[in-house]
């Protein structure tokens, strides 16, 4: 009886020193996170200023959303998309945003059908050179 009592004893010491542990590191902790998301804010307004005013970008946010639109005004905590669906300025803070694209889209009517032709030049040219190794084959067989 008396080894359990000196178990117990010991047990609850250990409890109750880990408790003090994690309630004196609990701060720290907090501050290490809002720390990640500043370095994390300043990274994309790192990113953000590579690009020109006007640049097509697709952003994704914490809250697992995303926006498409041209790149407006970038400032030292937000910067400013126009909106591709609803040509809206929205405004948005470095550190709501997850992950910044540049896209290959482009905003206005007509402008898919101008602007992604030069997808099919390599198609195009690579059927010529199909059709034109088969008809010298065929020719000198």
């Amino acid at each position: 009886m008396n080894r359990i009592l000196r178990y117990l004893r010991h047990y609850s010491c250990m409890l109750i020193a880990v408790t003090f542990l994690m309630v004196g590191f609990g701060p720290i902790c907090r501050a290490e996170s809002s720390a990640r998301v500043e370095k994390h804010a300043q990274k994309i307004e790192k990113k953000l200023a590579k690009y020109r005013t006007g640049t097509f970008l697709q952003v994704d946010f914490r809250d697992n959303s995303e926006a498409l639109g041209s790149l407006g005004d970038v400032s030292d905590a937000t910067f400013q998309l126009t909106n591709a669906e609803s040509n809206k300025v929205q405004t948005f803070n470095f550190a709501d945003v997850t992950r910044v694209r540049k896209t290959k889209e482009f905003i206005g009517a007509g402008s898919e059908s101008e602007h992604h032709f030069h997808h099919w030049v390599p198609v195009l040219i690579g059927a010529a050179a199909a059709g034109g190794g088969i008809a010298a084959y065929e020719a000198i067989r």
